[in-house]
């Protein structure tokens, strides 16, 4: 099937550009929809890892992509595999520091939703790597969530500073949603490959299978996408203590103070994310309304995805659908 030969490699070219080899398994998750790369007229049907293995033997033995210990990639890219090693040894020792900090968290109203994002949680960390964080709070609160957000990392001592470009092991609270309204308006390769990824640290299960109902529009660039529902490996074992403390506070702020602080934060924050020169810079996305906070100023989304439609032209892939940005700020 060519079709499928051609969704593997497009997809083992986007990950060759975050220097990240691929299993069988992460093959099959991340697959790229093969509509997107050629017109198929009779539909796809089914596509099952007996299809996608027998189509990487074919490939490895064609020498058009390498494998190792379990591990694909591009041909000519065996070291791939090493990096990944490195990465990996580096994410584990990263995501213990992650969840033993994450727990801290757990006393602040709410928040609804604290998921892992990036390089924490596809697993592909350096030494320099921060923790990108996906926050969802509760609705009509979010700038309140956001306060006690930043009021804790100060406290902790791990808070990302935006004058900081290298922040090892310190907190990016890059993206907050609301849970009245989860769906994201900006799609691209990248956003699909992005939020496939994240990795649930603490949030009710029925929330995090509505996130993703929100958006199936993952799909249409993510073949076989499902969401994981491995919690026991990710998520953390809270304090009592610090869920009673949640509850109080929500109690407290259930009100007319609560309103009222709600307000005054949100004018005190849009207003100083107005204001900052970041917010106003091309080639990146800052969103600050009553249910969306997004702070990507410098994103990485235009070089990769113009690294990744270049790459599959060198691999005679022309698409049907020639992959752009999300709406990048121009």
């Amino acid at each position: 099937m060519t079709y499928l030969r051609n969704s593997i490699l497009a997809t083992l070219a986007y990950y060759d550009i975050l220097d990240f080899p691929l299993t069988l398994l992460e093959v099959n998750r991340y697959l790229i929809n093969p509509g997107r790369l050629m017109w198929i007229s009779n539909g796809i049907g089914e596509i099952n890892l007996f299809y996608i293995k027998k189509s990487l033997d074919r490939l490895v033995s064609s020498d058009l992509i390498g494998e190792k210990n379990g591990f694909y990639f591009l041909s000519g890219r065996e070291n791939l595999y090493d990096i990944r090693m490195e990465r990996q040894k580096i994410s584990d020792q990263k995501w213990k520091k992650f969840l033993r900090l994450a727990r801290w968290f757990i006393w602040i109203p709410y928040i609804r939703g604290f998921l892992a994002c990036g390089s924490t949680a596809l697993g592909n960390t350096t030494k320099n790597s921060d923790f990108d964080v996906f926050i969802i709070s509760f609705p009509k609160r979010l700038y309140t969530c956001r306060f006690f957000l930043w009021f804790t990392t100060s406290l902790l001592g791990v808070r990302r500073k935006p004058s900081e470009r290298i922040a090892p092991d310190k907190f990016c609270f890059n993206h907050y949603l609301t849970e009245a309204d989860m769906f994201l308006k900006y799609q691209s390769l990248y956003t699909a490959q992005l939020y496939s990824n994240l990795k649930p640290v603490f949030i009710n299960p029925d929330l995090y299978e509505k996130f993703y109902s929100s958006n199936l529009w993952i799909n249409n660039y993510l073949y076989n996408f499902k969401p994981q529902k491995d919690f026991v490996r990710r998520t953390i074992k809270p304090f009592s203590i610090f869920i009673f403390i949640a509850k109080v506070g929500e109690a407290i702020l259930d009100s007319f103070i609560g309103n009222t602080l709600e307000l005054i934060l949100k004018k005190y924050q849009q207003n100083r994310i107005r204001k900052n020169p970041l917010t106003i810079e091309t080639g990146g996305r800052v969103i600050y309304t009553d249910t969306e906070l997004e702070f990507h100023p410098h994103s990485a989304e235009k070089i990769i995805i113009d690294k990744y439609n270049k790459s599959i032209l060198s691999l005679g892939i022309v698409p049907y659908l020639k992959e752009t940005d999300s709406g990048l700020s121009s």
